[in-house]
């Protein structure tokens, strides 16, 4: 996926990220297994994670406010 894809469901009230392509999602995995819980892992057949559901997330109609932070990548310098 060269995207990562952000849905919001205001019928079903659910917020979906995306890391990878949601036709290999598999199955939705709790983030605690022994909690229930409103937020899972949506997971590939390989168990792989590639996305994220929370589920009953409000937001007003038309906002969506997200915003972007890439981490500089630290790279070891050879001595």
């Amino acid at each position: 996926m060269e995207k990562i894809k952000i849905r919001f469901d205001p019928t079903d009230n659910t917020l979906t990220v995306w890391f990878d392509d949601p036709k290999m999602m598999a199955y939705l995995s709790p983030i605690e297994e022994d909690a229930p819980g409103d937020l899972h892992f949506i997971k590939n057949e390989a168990g792989q994670v590639i996305g994220l559901e929370c589920q009953f997330y409000h937001l007003e109609p038309g906002s969506l406010p997200v915003e972007m932070e890439t981490a500089p990548i630290m790279l070891e310098q050879a001595k």
